[in-house]
């Protein structure tokens, strides 16, 4: 999975005019390192070494989300979960899992061809789309 995703960084920041602070650094470091969506909490507890508050994260994920860094996965009993977008990872989709929350990437897209008709019948311009699927896990379903 490491090896589908794009570089992220400063200079992502540097081009919108936005300074690279030691909280929007850790921030995405946590989303370059960890594969799986996240909340606003679960990216908290991952940040390394310095006290950065909630509220940071919560403003960094916010500006990342603005920027186009970072897409709104899912929703879950603990908030909303968040990763990088298809411009900085490979393109998937999710296996969510109802029992245990658990988060899989399915990374095989088979919509383009539904995509192509939309746009043959309705003129509509897909840019992008998101599809998940909720059943139960492995562990779970035993």
């Amino acid at each position: 999975m490491e090896s589908n995703r794009r570089a992220v960084g400063p200079l992502q920041l540097d081009r919108k005019a936005f300074r690279q602070t030691p909280p929007r650094q850790e921030v995405l470091r946590v989303f370059v390192e960890h594969s799986q969506p996240m909340t606003v909490a679960e990216v908290h507890k991952r940040i390394r070494g310095r006290q950065i508050n909630l509220t940071s994260v919560y403003r960094a994920i916010h500006l990342f989300r603005r920027l186009g860094i970072l897409v709104l996965a899912d929703r879950v009993t603990g908030g909303q979960r968040f990763e990088l977008s298809d411009n900085h990872r490979a393109h998937h989709h999710h296996l969510i899992c109802d029992q245990c929350g658990s988060v899989t990437d399915f990374e095989d897209c088979l919509i383009g061809p539904f995509e192509r008709k939309i746009r043959e019948r309705t003129r509509f311009v897909v840019r992008r789309h998101d599809l998940q699927f909720y059943g139960l896990c492995v562990r779970c379903s035993k």
